[in-house]
């Protein structure tokens, strides 16, 4: 197994562990893709259930389109609960 030294962790990457705390823990994963090389940051609960990952290429837009994407899909959740009741 090739050891893995110095991995790069992007500046956004390096933010989001800093502002962790207690409720929280992360795992740095590395890896091949399609575009080559790759760490990324999966921050999990207390409960240890995955959260989300936090990929090099990341940065503050790309999280906020994350969570527009979800409210959308939460709001067509809400609708379909509301139609069957």
């Amino acid at each position: 197994m090739k050891e893995i030294r110095n991995l790069q962790l992007s500046e956004f990457q390096k933010e989001i562990i800093n502002k962790l705390d207690d409720e929280y823990c992360y795992k740095i994963s590395y890896g091949f893709g399609i575009y080559g090389e790759y760490v990324a940051i999966k921050i999990f609960n207390k409960e240890m259930e995955h959260l989300f990952t936090i990929e090099g290429r990341d940065n503050t837009v790309s999280i906020n389109n994350y969570i527009e994407k979800l409210k959308k899909k939460l709001e067509f959740l809400e609708l379909i609960l509301k139609e069957n009741k």
